[in-house]
C-alpha cells in the first residue's frame, strides 16, 4: 500500500511523526507545499534517509503561489499514483487538488483535521462546501480530539470512521524530574506562557486578570513570564507599564526548541489564554515538564487534557474568575502540585509520535489487511479514541 500524504510545510511535530511512520515501515511520500513557515523561527532538515518528502515551493508557505501549489501537487499525484491519499485539512488549493484526484482514481481518501466550530464565525455558505469535501473523503479521518471529532461529525463524517489521532509530542525532549517545592521555600511562583505574541492568544486579557491578582492579593507570591515573540509584544510591553505590573511580568522573547524544556523546568504552571486555539501542542509540552496547566475553554486541547488532576480550565472573557484561580494557587500545598505534575505527565506522554503512528498504522491497515495484518503494528495497543 502506497501512501501520499499533502500537507502545508515541515513542523518538528509531524516530522517526528513522520519519521516515526518511516521507522514502522509505512511506504508514503510527503508532499510540502512550503519549505517553511514565515510565523516560525525553526526550519526542519529534511532527508531522505529519514522519509521521502517533495516541496512545491521553498520559500515560506504563506508565499507560496497559488496555482504552483495546485500544479505540483496533481502533477505529484500523478507520479505517484498512491493507493491511498491523506489530505491534511480542506481549506487549500493543494487540499481540493488531490481530493480531485482520488475522486476520478477511486482511492480512498484520509482527512487529517484540526479545526474546531469555535474556532472562528461559521457561514452557511462555507459549511456546506467543506461539507462536500468532508462527505467524500471516504476513507475515515484522523483527528486530535474530541471538539476536532463533534466537528466532523457536524459536517457529515460518520462518527465510527474518525480516529482520535493524538496530537505529537516530543516526550524524549520535555520530560523533566522535578523536586517538591520546601514548605518554607520564600521565592515567587512562577506562571509561564510560551507561544506567539499575537492577538489570538490573548495576552492582554491576561495581563489584566494578572494585575487584578496582584490588587487583591495582601503579598503577591507569584510573576508572570511570557515567553515568545510576535507582533503584540510592543502593545503588550506597553500595557504592563500601564497596568504598573511590569516588575512582576516578565518577557523572554523566542526561545528555541532545544531550550524551551529548562524554561518549563523553572516554572510551577503553565497558563494558555487563548481565544482560538485548534489543539495547544505546548500545553503538552508543558504536562511532560510536570507542571499543572491552565487552559481557556476555547483550547482543541481542553477537554481531553485538563481535568482536575492535571489542572483548570477557565473563560477567555471573564478576568475576574481568572484572578480568583490565580489567588488560589499560592495556597495550593508543594505535595498536591507535584502530584498534579505527575498526572499532567501521565497524561502527556500518551502523546508520543510511536502511538500516533501506531494509530495512524492501525487506522490505514484496514485499506490493506493482508499486509499489516498480524504484523507489529496491528498488535500495538492504542486508544483510538472511538
Amino acid at each position: 500500500m502506497k501512501v501520499a500524504i499533502v500537507h502545508n510545510h515541515p513542523i518538528h511535530y509531524k516530522h517526528l511523526l513522520f519519521t516515526e511512520l518511516q521507522k514502522v515501515g509505512l511506504d508514503f511520500d510527503v508532499i510540502f507545499q512550503g519549505g517553511q513557515s514565515a510565523i516560525r523561527h525553526e526550519n526542519i532538515e529534511l532527508s531522505e534517509h529519514l522519509y521521502r518528502s517533495h516541496i512545491a515551493y521553498r520559500g515560506p508557505y504563506e508565499t507560496a503561489p497559488f496555482l504552483t501549489r495546485a500544479w505540483f501537487t496533481w502533477k505529484k499525484m500523478v507520479e505517484l499514483r498512491p493507493d491511498v491519499s491523506v489530505i491534511s485539512g480542506y481549506y487549500a488549493i493543494e487540499c481540493w487538488a488531490a481530493w480531485t484526484w482520488a475522486k476520478l482514481h477511486g482511492r480512498p481518501i484520509v482527512l487529517w483535521y484540526e479545526s474546531n466550530e469555535f474556532d472562528y464565525r461559521r457561514h452557511w455558505f462555507l459549511e456546506m462546501v467543506k461539507t462536500i469535501f468532508v462527505k467524500g473523503c471516504d476513507g475515515g479521518a484522523h483527528v486530535y480530539g474530541r471538539t476536532n471529532r463533534a466537528y466532523l461529525v457536524k459536517l457529515g463524517m460518520p462518527f465510527d470512521r474518525i480516529d482520535i489521532k493524538r496530537a505529537v509530542v516530543d516526550v524524549n525532549r520535555f520530560s523533566v524530574t522535578r523536586e517538591s517545592r520546601p514548605p518554607n521555600e520564600r521565592r515567587r511562583l512562577r506562571l509561564l506562557y510560551v507561544g506567539r505574541l499575537a492577538p489570538e492568544k490573548n495576552l492582554h486579557f491576561l495581563l489584566r486578570a494578572f494585575a487584578r491578582y496582584l490588587k487583591q492579593a495582601a503579598t503577591p507570591e507569584m510573576e508572570l513570564v511570557l515567553a515568545g515573540s510576535g507582533p503584540c509584544e510592543a502593545s503588550l510591553r506597553a500595557e504592563a507599564k500601564t497596568l504598573q505590573i511590569d516588575r512582576f511580568v516578565s518577557f523572554n522573547g523566542y526561545t528555541p526548541q532545544k531550550e524551551l524544556g529548562k524554561l518549563y523546568e523553572s516554572a510551577d504552571f503553565f497558563i494558555l489564554p487563548s481565544t482560538r486555539e485548534p489543539w495547544g501542542l505546548v500545553a503538552l509540552e508543558a504536562m511532560l515538564a510536570r507542571l499543572p496547566v491552565l487552559i481557556s475553554t476555547q483550547c482543541g486541547c481542553a477537554e481531553d487534557v485538563v481535568t482536575e488532576e492535571t489542572g483548570w480550565k477557565f473563560s477567555p472573557w471573564d478576568e475576574y474568575a481568572l484572578s480568583h484561580l490565580l489567588l488560589e494557587l499560592p495556597s495550593l500545598a508543594p505535595d498536591l502540585c507535584q502530584t498534579m505534575g505527575e498526572a499532567a505527565y501521565a497524561l502527556a506522554k500518551e502523546y508520543s509520535a510511536r502511538n500516533c503512528a501506531a494509530i495512524i498504522m492501525n487506522s490505514l491497515s484496514r485499506f490493506a489487511p493482508k499486509r499489516y495484518a498480524g504484523g507489529p503494528i496491528s498488535q500495538t495497543k492504542v486508544e483510538t479514541g472511538r
